[in-house]
């Protein structure tokens, strides 16, 4: 089976949540399992888990049944990706709502890896525009960068004022 994470989950943030989510549910499986076997109840109640772990558990199930060995196979598929995954950083000058993160990610997603993790930070020095690290290449798009640049320009400008 391969892994394919849902478009919700954005940066390894997510992806590291919906992971301790799951391995959550893989432990309460594997008790249940015993409990059950031993006293034919059946009444034992799932942890409540997110949208996003229960979506990347029925990618990963597809139409076959849930069983121990798959969901440990899906917690090892996770930790590779997570470790191997591509990685782009974002910093905007706040803090940016979900459906901004949401764009964002899907157009590096569709622009420069499908399986890119965004993980986004915020610095509010950079007083607006944004900073964006993938791999080792640093691009910068602050105002704060573009006053610097321009700063030998500022006397003539008051001047004018």
């Amino acid at each position: 089976m391969k892994l394919q994470l849902p478009s919700s989950v954005l940066s390894s943030q997510d992806l590291k949540a919906a992971t301790l989510e799951i391995q959550r549910y893989v432990q309460w499986y594997g008790q249940t399992l015993v409990k059950i076997k031993k006293s034919n109840h059946k009444g034992y109640e799932a942890p409540a888990i997110s949208r996003q772990a229960i979506e990347i558990i029925e990618q990963w199930q597809g139409d076959q049944p849930i069983n121990q060995p798959s969901l440990d196979k899906l917690i090892t598929a996770l930790q590779d990706y997570a470790a191997q995954a591509p990685r782009i950083a974002i910093t905007l000058a706040a803090p940016p709502p979900r459906g901004l993160k949401q764009e964002l990610a899907d157009w590096c997603r569709k622009n420069i890896d499908a399986g890119v993790l965004v993980d986004f930070q915020f610095d509010s020095t950079m007083l607006g525009g944004m900073a964006v690290r993938y791999g080792s290449h640093i691009y910068d798009w602050s105002f704060r960068r573009q006053i610097l640049v321009a700063r030998s320009h500022f006397p003539e400008v008051l001047r004018r004022v």
